[in-house]
């Protein structure tokens, strides 16, 4: 048989047991037919979710610092929420995200990917949106949320990604792709959004170290 000519069958489910109800997420213990072959698989239940690359208009980009418990760390991340229902518009998640972490609003809101966070046991999706033209709001974080905003230069955000020091796996998604989406569209015929060094010479500079964002819960840019 050529590569690419065989029709797959779905798997069949024969049971699908609830272990775990959380507030986020559920986890199912599922028995599942593969042709002959009959496993079990736990599945992570969630409603999917929506992550945001916010740009300014002076070229900078807002990301968020707060403590990850199961990294046992503090990671600079895109701001991102889970969906309310899996029924919820992504768009109307990342839109209801961006003004509660960040307190801004977005007149422009495109999607730049969709994706399996990590379908071996979870059947997350996310959507990444980049966000421009913002209007700056009010930050409406939930009770158990603490966070600090972090703004930049977009190109320092590029080298914190080059240099490892953003762990987090959709932020890298969703600044690499901003970063090509944003280096073609122009601003006031100034050039592009973002330098050659940021649209395609990120990895060759994976030695700079990168300029933090200033801290805090205020939307102003680091120097």
């Amino acid at each position: 048989m050529k590569l690419g000519t065989s029709i797959m069958q779905t798997p069949e489910v024969l049971t699908s047991e609830n272990i775990y109800r959380g507030r986020v997420f559920d986890v199912a213990a599922d028995t599942v037919r593969e042709g002959d072959l009959v496993y079990r698989r736990d599945v992570v239940r969630h409603p999917g979710s929506a992550a945001i690359v916010a740009v300014f208009d002076d070229r900078t980009v807002a990301l968020v610092r707060q403590y990850r418990h199961p990294a046992t760390r503090y990671l600079s991340e895109i701001p991102a929420g889970s969906r309310a229902t899996e029924a919820e518009p992504p768009e109307e998640c990342a839109a209801r995200e961006l003004e509660e972490e960040l307190g801004v609003t977005a007149a422009k809101l495109e999607k730049l990917t969709e994706f399996f966070v990590s379908p071996g046991f979870c059947a997350e999706k996310m959507w990444i949106y980049l966000a421009t033209n913002l209007t700056e709001t009010q930050q409406r974080l939930e009770e158990d949320e603490q966070l600090e905003i972090e703004r930049m230069p977009f190109e320092h955000a590029l080298r914190m990604v080059a240099a490892g020091e953003i762990e987090d796996a959709k932020t890298i998604i969703g600044l690499l792709l901003a970063a090509k989406h944003l280096s073609s569209s122009p601003l006031d015929g100034e050039g592009s959004w973002v330098d050659e060094f940021g649209a395609n010479q990120c990895a060759s500079h994976a030695s700079h170290s990168a300029p933090k964002g200033k801290a805090g819960n205020k939307l102003t840019a680091s120097s």
